[in-house]
């Protein structure tokens, strides 16, 4: 466990690690260059869970890396619920929300075999940016604070739990709660991709957590990344 005041990023620090060759968990209370996917800015303040795992995939048992992202959500997703009782939906591929505002986000960062799996969640904030009016805290929510530790080990012990079934070839459990939880499942969607915009139906999740789209033209597309805004 590394416990720090400051850091640019958690994910950058636990990659910077990687030369140990051990599994490590990164808190910081404040993050002040994080980032999200397609590097975007990620918003973190003092009230903030900000954290990264950093793990090996060329361990012994280890799960499909790709199923990584889709794991870590319904393990934080999990932990909120646990820790506060409030449902929780998780949106594809890396955010966990609550009545369709967004609590928190994932992200997956590689270096050679060592990848650092990074959380940032709204916790105790009592209001947030104008700018962020799609996202939310658990305070928000609940008008209460909670305790950040304790809800990052809920999320570290389902996290394990998770990486140790699918490491084990049973990942069906994890895709049947991910899928149920899903806040896109069986709704039109549109996803943007970094070449194509795809307009469709989205029918199922995969083994590997992708989406399977039928568009309107009836073609199925699986796909991996992009940017999913629900439709209706």
């Amino acid at each position: 466990m590394h416990f720090l005041d400051r850091v640019e990023s958690t994910n950058s620090y636990a990659l910077g690690l990687a030369g140990k060759r051990t599994a490590a968990v990164v808190v910081a209370n404040r993050q002040t260059k994080g980032r999200g996917r397609f590097h975007r800015h990620w918003f973190s303040n003092d009230d903030s869970l900000v954290a990264s795992l950093l793990l090996f995939t060329d361990a012994t048992g280890f799960p499909r890396p790709s199923l990584l992202v889709h794991l870590a959500g319904l393990a934080l997703a999990r932990a909120v619920e646990q820790t506060s009782g409030v449902a929780t939906q998780i949106r594809w591929p890396n955010d966990v929300t609550i009545d369709d505002k967004k609590l928190a986000g994932i992200l997956c960062e590689s270096r050679g075999s060592a990848v650092a799996v990074g959380i940032g969640l709204n916790l105790n904030q009592q209001s947030l940016p104008d700018d962020l009016p799609e996202a939310i805290s658990l305070r928000m929510v609940t008008r209460r604070e909670w305790d950040r530790l304790y809800l990052l080990e809920n999320f570290l012990r389902e996290m394990f739990e998770c990486v140790k079934e699918a490491g084990e070839g049973d990942s069906d459990r994890a895709l049947t709660d991910i899928k149920k939880r899903s806040s896109i499942m069986h709704r039109r969607v549109e996803v943007r991709t970094l070449l194509r915009r795809h307009v469709g139906a989205v029918v199922d999740l995969d083994s590997e957590g992708r989406i399977v789209l039928r568009t309107d033209s009836g073609r199925l597309v699986v796909l991996g990344a992009g940017d999913v805004r629900r439709l209706r």
